[in-house]
């Protein structure tokens, strides 16, 4: 393992950051090309990873969260972009990855999650995670009286990115269970999220949300001021009849609380503070997945 470099953040080395990138696009289908060049690559992701020569063999990233849980402020890291090239798997270049990202953030950080996939998830327990539940908020809905008020945003169009990311930048809370990391929302918004963004003129408050036939499912409210949700759901119209959140609300009056079962999202947790999100019936926020 000797003859490999161990690098981190190395955001502005070109070379290393290709290397890095090539090895995301071939394990993940992942480009990050776009969300460096438009400066949405800052401090809080931070790569940790094994090169062989150029080549980047073996990467975990850090991402550094903030966030308020019912207003208390918590410092998390996720991790994420978990990939080993598959001509230098089986050589424990993944546990001393993340051997060495715990070593530096256990007594730094309030908790260490992450979100793993389906095939590996006898992997973490080795470094003392634990699976816990997250939970979703649902309801069924009415919606014959509503009116559509709802504008849809082409985020394809950088012209109608300096607003959006102004209201970002400048948002408040509009959940339990909030983050602040503008990279990750950058990421989903200009990416695969792209064509999900849509503007409530009255409110001055964009939703990030998705539209199937007759369910709304809400991924996030961002805004420089609380806004009431009903008021957000109603502006979709009268086709919607259920709706489903990426996020925890404020008010649960009239939700349906169910246990989140989604595919390669297991979370593992390692930090006794993280707990509460089982306890206070949360989940992360949608656009907080690394």
């Amino acid at each position: 393992m000797m003859k490999y470099n161990y690098v981190k953040d190395y955001k502005n080395n070109d070379k290393l950051r290709e290397g890095f990138n090539e090895l995301a696009k071939k394990i993940h289908q992942i480009d990050f090309t776009d969300w460096y060049n438009n400066g949405f690559w800052r401090e809080k992701y931070i790569p940790y990873s094994f090169f062989d020569g150029e080549k980047a063999i073996a990467n975990i990233s850090v991402n550094l969260m903030d966030f308020k849980m019912d207003g208390i402020e918590k410092h998390y890291i996720q991790i994420g972009t978990v990939m080993t090239d598959e001509d230098y798997r089986n050589l424990g270049l993944s546990r001393s990855l993340m051997e060495e990202i715990i070593h530096e953030y256990k007594d730094k950080v309030d908790g260490i999650y992450l979100f793993g996939n389906d095939t590996v998830l006898d992997f973490y327990p080795k470094f003392g995670f634990k699976k816990i539940r997250e939970y979703q908020y649902i309801k069924d809905i009415d919606s014959s009286d509503n009116i559509e008020k709802i504008q849809h945003i082409d985020m394809a169009d950088k012209v109608n990115w300096q607003h959006f990311f102004n209201i970002l930048e400048n948002s408040v809370s509009n959940d339990r269970f909030n983050v602040d990391n503008f990279g990750l929302v950058a990421f989903w918004t200009t990416g695969w999220l792209n064509n999900c963004v849509y503007y409530l003129p009255e409110e001055k408050a964009y939703i990030i949300a998705e539209v199937n036939e007759e369910v709304l499912e809400i991924y996030q409210v961002i805004a420089e001021c609380r806004i009431d949700l009903e008021t957000v759901i109603s502006s979709f119209g009268n086709k919607i009849k259920k709706v489903v959140l990426g996020f925890t609300p404020y008010d649960e009056v009239g939700y349906t609380v169910k246990e989140l079962q989604k595919e390669d999202c297991t979370l593992f947790i390692l930090g006794e503070d993280l707990e509460e999100i089982e306890k206070k019936k949360l989940i992360f926020p949608a656009l907080s997945h690394a």
